[in-house]
């Protein structure tokens, strides 16, 4: 009988995540260069500052991080291939991510909610538009949120030396 195992997500470079969570949000669809009537996008700063700033002021486990990007690659596989954003579609489809996995993940009251991440932006969102950004994202990926073990070393296993990611699992002692 094999004894069970738990597992941890393990980051050894912050900086390699957050190129990687920058470059898939990215590459999720082709977006315009041009800001549409919305004023508070042109205050956007680059995204890797705004990723970077949100992964400090959350304090984010990596493993919410990793499921974020699982969800973003999610995303990319069901779009169709004429799918276009504005300007800050790659903000906002980070944002649903990364809210998303964190609701998944955490455990009951520990999650983000829409109004920290609206503070985290210094409110370019309010809570309504983050609400609206993850009730779309959770329509578009059709509500598939589980990620079990196995999708994670999947994914480890295509991008995890990029990421500077290891899946370590424990053996739990049995007494």
């Amino acid at each position: 009988m094999e004894s069970p195992t738990t597992s941890t997500v393990c980051s050894r470079s912050p900086e390699a995540l957050l190129s990687f969570t920058t470059n898939t949000a990215t590459s999720v669809l082709p977006c315009s260069k041009k800001a549409k009537q919305r004023p508070a996008v042109t205050m956007l700063p680059p995204l890797d500052d705004f990723i970077a700033n949100l992964f400090r002021r959350s304090q984010l486990p990596p493993s919410v991080c990793l499921v974020s990007l699982i969800y973003l690659q999610r995303l990319k596989s069901s779009l169709p291939r004429h799918a276009r954003g504005d300007l800050d579609t790659p903000y906002r489809l980070f944002l649903a991510a990364i809210l998303t996995a964190s609701k998944f993940m955490s455990e009951a009251g520990s999650a983000l909610t829409s109004q920290a991440i609206a503070e985290m932006t210094d409110h370019v969102y309010t809570p309504k538009d983050v609400n609206l950004m993850e009730r779309s994202f959770l329509g578009l990926i059709k509500y598939d949120l589980f990620v079990n073990v196995e999708a994670i070393k999947d994914y480890l296993a295509l991008h995890g030396s990029m990421l500077e990611m290891d899946l370590v699992e424990h053996v739990l002692d049995q007494q």
